[in-house]
């Protein structure tokens, strides 16, 4: 019987740099893309949030980071167009490039 001990053999001859590369493109690997989102998408994430803010009604928000996509939900306190954030009532700050889905709760 072969008694072979697979990748351990193999870890002492790789250079701590190697090393540091494989798990920084495992890393990279990890990282979620931001989704594309058409014309029709943008605007009615623009109509969902217009409504939410004007009737103070709560809103659920798919925001997107580099390490996945969340849920928020919350009541919009304020839109800066200028600086183009969503602020929530908890002080959560969200930059609109970064909302992807935007689901009225009613």
């Amino acid at each position: 019987m072969n008694k072979d001990r697979g990748v351990i053999k193999w870890t002492a001859m790789m250079l701590p740099e190697h090393v540091k590369l494989l798990r920084e493109w495992q890393e990279e690997d990890s990282l979620v893309m931001q989704p594309e989102l058409d014309e029709a998408q943008l605007e009615q994430i623009n109509i969902n949030l217009q409504r939410a803010y004007s009737e103070a009604s709560p809103i659920q928000l798919k925001v997107w980071e580099q390490t996945g996509i969340y849920t928020i939900t919350g009541i919009i306190q304020k839109v800066n167009v200028h600086e183009q954030y969503v602020k929530l009532t908890d002080n959560q700050k969200i930059l609109f490039h970064n909302i992807y889905e935007a689901i009225l709760d009613e």
